[in-house]
């Protein structure tokens, strides 16, 4: 017993446009959430400016706490993930060793260069 299945132009035409848009959603949002530098918001400027003017006095573990907060509370309001992320490695190197601190402090201080911060 075979089945036929008539299928008119339109509904082709209909499928095909579809298929179509959904493709291109799926392109776009890939783009949007990649690992690039991401939008330098008012956030995350602020956070740069404030890790920026603390990172050389932050030289103890509870400056390194402080500044670290600080920071932190910022990027909470920030769409950028990656000065986010950076700014949660600054919080956990914070009571590490100075090369930690000073390895998670570069990469903050990157991530805001790549996002188009400048001191």
């Amino acid at each position: 017993m075979a089945l036929k299945v008539k299928v008119n132009k339109r509904v082709l035409t209909v499928a095909a446009i579809a298929a179509l848009v959904i493709i291109a959603l799926v392109v776009s949002r890939g783009r949007d959430g990649g690992d690039g530098p991401g939008t330098l918001d008012s956030p995350a400027a602020q956070a740069c400016s404030d890790f920026n003017a603390g990172y050389a006095k932050a030289k103890s573990e509870s400056s390194r706490l402080a500044l670290a907060d600080k920071v932190s509370a910022s990027t909470m309001k920030t769409d950028n993930d990656a000065i986010s992320n950076a700014a949660m490695k600054v919080g956990d190197a914070a009571n590490e060793s100075n090369a930690e601190w000073k390895s998670a402090g570069d990469a903050m201080l990157k991530a805001c260069r790549d996002a188009g911060w400048s001191s």
